[in-house]
């Protein structure tokens, strides 16, 4: 009587009622949702929803999976709020979303008529002997993966924990494994990990921590009050996906070898979640007094100030003081809250300023990968004060926390000081000169941020390039972060060389009135009222890109270093080497820019007046060299034609060109007019290609010096070798390529687009150029005269040192003032040539080769001591560089007697 009764309630539950008969016929064991989770406000949650990120490469990840196999989301904790969150906005951009789960009954968000009948089912069956259904045994999920819908499964959970653990039962890792024995496409487990907040860790628990529990696993009530402060800026990560048809053959026919080997991937999928959290939130945040206690704790810094107290005679206490105050004028004060609220600053800023931030994203991914394993060094090009805005902002917006950033002091100053500390920068002095004990107190600030996880940003270039191209290397903060390698404070850093391309930029009248002679104003209150006016102007677009990451222990065993036994001049000329190769990085990584090509060719010749025709055939010839070595160009390129023409309109418009044009004449040709001071504008954006131009611009000009134009690849080296120790102090080279390689290669390139031709291999001089290659060289050559010619110009003034010693600052005077008078008399053709910059390098290259010595003149007293330059060449050597210009310019007049 009692089994009449149940199938009666049965028939009259689940009897022939239309779809909701067939929904629990199709799934009988209530964990799937057919179609996205519906719930009472889920119109407003959606639109809140929507602004989570994913990043563009993530998504393109899921796509091609869903497409080769099928795919089951794994989240680390057990929560329905989480699977809701993660298939609505997996729904809303289009991708595989989630339709079932692994041990958890969605009955919420099901419809209610049918969650109230599956409900009263299973009490039913369960009542019954039959018992309530078992998905695993039934073939429920076998049934999932073969219709291919995609599913999510859980990876800790106390449920699951004893199912797995304890009574040995199902586990859904494993049950998949089995599926895929039977099925031909693979399954794909990919963890996921939801981030309600980004903000980092702190130490201490607050308030909130003890009232909504740990943050690890989040109950309901720290979610959704996370989610409501945090919504704009929650994201969701992808992690690497599990392929279960790769990881098949590999296991163990033994049923408890094999658990563990179950046991053994989710572990690993665990791991990867973490390590997205890591390289999305970063590590814990200490305050900035618990980091200082830290420091001032370290044995190191307390033998030191030990040995300074006994030296000095003065108490411990006082030293321990100015240790205390040398941190509070270095350390940062991280808020994530300011960090936030910088992002909408920032978006609001860039979009008066630029039209529009590109960031590659390819290069970004390797960069999102080495995150999660390493402790990163960002090192980005230098060109503008918003460089690091830049930087921070772009990792931000693309879910990787922002670094610490080393800023120059002279950036300390109120209102900005304060907020760039909270930002997260660390201020570092311009020189450690005469501060020894500052020094151990920095480099120990430095070292604790990474033995504690933090990414660090620095500028290996030390201050912002006033040319355009990449300034030599500073080695004294990647020293310190090699020297915390070597100490134990971590075990690995990983250096991100970066670009950061502009189409112009907002220091372009500063940069140009330092190079001419002007002071550097310091950096004030006053400036940042005035910066105000470059609001009202667009500087176009801006682009990212990340070189390859460097390993600094991969660099170290791959040339045999052992940082504990190198010697001191040997450990100097690595951190060189690194440092240059990190540079290197950074150019190959950059890209071509409409402005900065159009640049180029304006800037070939000296003549004020251009045809269009002319400028259009010189463009033309630089694009098709760079193309042939496979340079990256802006994707504004992909219209070629609209790009150059737009470029050009926007230089007439800024005024650094004049057109000049007949309208009544439809058949005169355009001109543009470049006056002379404006040349040096454009000089700053043909120098951020020049890097790509300079092996055919090098041999180029050794081509032009040849007196016939036939010639061989030995004429061509000799040049060669002189012009790259010549500019040594201009330019950085790959170090990996020789001489005799990049000749060779420049000519190929010549060579293939009928620039010239290769005569018989027999002949002496088995290359001639062609009318178009004589053109191209010429073009080339035109890039780097303007160096030649301010070398020419500080060995014409070394008279001047020959008398009396000069202070460096008062003898690039001199030379300017030399540069102005000879140009005027038509002894040199460029006026970009009369630059302190270039000017400040060829000294340099000059005191090295002993024409110049550095000395110091106490005179006027010890404390009043002045470095001044002294001369010391002889004849010979001064007509030695002066010929070897003259003959490379083919301009007898500059040889000197």
């Amino acid at each position: 009587m009692m089994s009449t009764w149940f199938q009666s309630v049965k028939d009259a539950l689940f009897g022939q009622r239309g779809t909701e008969k067939q929904r629990v016929q199709d799934d009988p064991f209530g964990f799937s949702i057919p179609s996205k989770p519906r719930f009472l406000l889920s119109p407003i949650v959606e639109r809140l929803i929507a602004k989570t990120s994913i990043p563009d490469d993530q998504q393109k990840l899921l796509e091609s999976l869903a497409q080769k196999g099928v795919i089951v989301y794994a989240l680390r904790h057990r929560s329905q709020l989480d699977f809701v969150y993660v298939s609505l906005r997996l729904y809303q951009l289009g991708l595989p979303t989630p339709t079932y789960l692994f041990d958890l009954r969605p009955y919420f968000w099901q419809s209610r008529t049918y969650a109230a009948k599956i409900i009263l089912r299973n009490v039913l069956k369960h009542l019954s002997r039959d018992g309530v259904p078992d998905p695993y045994e039934n073939g429920y999920y076998r049934d999932m993966v073969n219709q291919g819908r995609s599913g999510l499964l859980f990876l800790l959970g106390e449920q699951g924990y004893y199912q797995r653990a304890v009574m040995v039962r199902h586990d859904p890792l494993e049950h998949l494994l089995d599926l895929q024995k039977e099925t031909p496409r693979p399954i794909y487990v990919v963890p996921l990990v939801l981030l309600y907040s980004r903000a980092p860790r702190r130490e201490r628990r607050g308030f909130w921590e003890i009232v909504f529990g740990n943050p690890e696993n989040p109950g309901l009530v720290r979610k959704l009050v996370s989610f409501i402060r945090n919504y704009s800026f929650a994201a969701i990560e992808v992690g690497e996906p599990l392929d279960l048809s790769q990881v098949q053959s590999e296991l163990s026919e033994d049923r408890w070898e094999r658990r563990k080997q179950v046991f053994e991937l989710r572990r690993s999928l665990i791991e990867s979640g973490d390590e997205i959290r890591r390289a999305v939130v970063g590590p814990q945040i200490k305050s900035k007094l618990e980091l200082k206690e830290i420091i001032l704790h370290h044995p190191k810094l307390e033998a030191f100030m030990k040995r300074r107290a006994k030296a000095s005679g003065e108490p411990v206490w006082k030293i321990r003081k100015e240790a205390d105050e040398y941190l509070e004028e270095i350390a940062a004060d991280y808020s994530y809250t300011l960090i936030q609220l910088g992002e909408k600053v920032l978006t609001w800023m860039w979009n008066n300023l630029f039209d529009g931030i590109e960031v590659d994203m390819e290069s970004l991914h390797r960069v999102r990968k080495a995150a999660r394993h390493n402790t990163l060094v960002y090192v980005p090009c230098h060109k503008s004060h918003i460089d690091y805005l830049i930087l921070s902002y772009v990792l931000f917006r693309n879910n990787l926390y922002s670094p610490f950033i080393a800023a120059g002091k002279n950036l300390s100053f109120w209102p900005l000081g304060p907020i760039f500390r909270r930002g997260g920068a660390f201020f570092i002095r311009r020189t450690f000169k005469g501060a020894r004990f500052y020094s151990e107190v920095f480099s120990l600030y430095v070292k604790t941020m990474v033995r504690f996880g933090h990414n660090i940003e620095f500028f290996i270039e030390g201050g912002r390039s006033r040319t355009g191209k990449m300034v030599l290397p500073k080695l004294g903060l990647l020293a310190i972060l090699i020297q915390a390698v070597e100490e134990g404070f971590c075990d690995d850093l990983v250096f991100v060389p970066t670009s950061i391309c502009y189409d112009r930029i907002p220091e372009e009248e500063v940069y140009v009135s330092e190079i001419t002679g002007g002071v550097k104003k310091q950096e004030s209150l006053g400036q940042l009222v005035r910066a105000r006016r470059f609001l009202k102007k667009r500087y176009g677009r801006v682009y990212v890109r990340f070189a390859e990451p460097m390993s600094l222990q991969r660099y170290l065993e791959r040339n045999r270093y052992d940082l504990k036994t190198l010697p001191s001049k040997v450990r100097h000329a690595m951190y060189r080497d690194f440092a240059f190769r990190i540079i290197s990085s950074i150019n190959q990584a950059s890209l071509v820019t409409s402005h900065a090509l159009v640049s180029a060719a304006l800037l070939s010749g000296s003549r004020k007046g251009t045809a269009k025709g002319q400028l259009l055939q010189t463009i033309q010839i630089f694009l098709e060299y760079l193309e042939q070595n496979g340079v990256r160009f802006s994707r504004s390129f992909q219209n070629y034609d609209v790009v150059i023409e737009d470029t050009i309109k926007d230089l007439v418009k800024s005024k650094l060109l004049e057109r000049l044009k007949d309208e009544d004449d439809e058949l005169e040709e355009e001109v543009f007019i470049l006056d002379d001071e404006k040349r040096l504008t454009l000089e700053y954006y043909k120098n951020n290609i020049l890097h790509f131009l300079l092996p055919a611009a090098f041999v180029s000009t050794s081509i032009l010096r040849q007196e016939t134009f036939r010639f061989s690849l030995g004429d061509v080296l000799d040049d060669l070798a002189f012009m790259k120790d010549f500019f040594k102090y201009e330019f950085v080279y790959d170090m990996d390529t020789r001489d005799h390689q990049l000749a060779k290669h420049v000519l190929d390139v010549f060579e293939r687009l009928g620039w010239l031709r290769s005569l018989e291999p027999a002949d002496n001089q088995p290359y001639m150029l062609t009318h178009r290659g004589l053109m191209a060289a010429q073009a080339f050559h035109g890039l780097i005269r303007n160096f030649f010619e301010t070398y020419w110009l500080v060995l014409r003034s070394l008279r001047y040192v020959q008398k009396k010693p000069y202070a460096e600052k008062d003898l690039i005077k001199k030379v300017l003032s030399t540069g102005e008078k000879h140009f005027k008399m038509a002894l040199i053709e460029r006026p970009e040539s009369i630059s302190k910059i270039v000017c400040g390098n060829a000294l340099a290259y000059f005191v090295e080769k002993g024409l110049l010595e550095r000395r110091l003149d106490d005179s006027k007293g010890a404390d009043k001591a002045v470095e001044k330059l002294e001369y010391c060449a002889d004849r010979q050597q001064v007509q030695y560089y002066s010929r070897r210009i003259s003959r490379l310019l083919r301009a007898p007049h500059l040889a000197l007697q």
